[in-house]
């Protein structure tokens, strides 16, 4: 819309300016270990993946933002909701429901300062089909 000057750089009127946004997402002033796996890193993050924080635009963001981001989000839910489904959920060996830390971390989002760890047991659909 006007001359800008960005880094040094002249961007003129009508110019079009392409971001590398998986750059981005691989810049280690940002993350550690940027090329690895490590959902972790978000754990005390308030970096969202709607758009809003500019290092990490996995869907994009603003009106070129990416039309399947509900979709996208509709799916982990529905994975998540199977877990919870198909299995009992256990605390670890030793822990009772008075060891949990219901503490919070306070933030743009609110969430737990502690993780929530659970065990996973097979739930045995054949046991209850023949008492119930």
């Amino acid at each position: 819309m006007q001359h800008s000057k960005i880094n040094g750089y002249d961007i003129h009127p009508k110019t079009r300016v392409l971001i590398n946004v998986w750059a981005i997402g691989r810049n280690p002033d940002y993350w550690e270990k940027p090329d690895e796996f490590y959902p972790e890193r978000f754990i005390d993050s308030s970096t969202d993946f709607r758009g809003q924080n500019f290092e990490f635009l996995p869907f994009g963001g603003g009106r070129r933002g990416c039309p399947g981001i509900n979709m996208g989000i509709a799916l982990v839910e529905l994975a998540f909701s199977n877990l919870l489904y198909h299995f009992d959920w256990e605390l670890p060996k030793g822990m009772k429901k008075e060891d949990i830390n219901m503490d919070e971390s306070s933030g743009l989002t609110v969430h737990m300062k502690s993780a929530l760890h659970l065990v996973p047991i097979n739930y045995n659909w054949q046991s209850e089909e023949k008492t119930g």
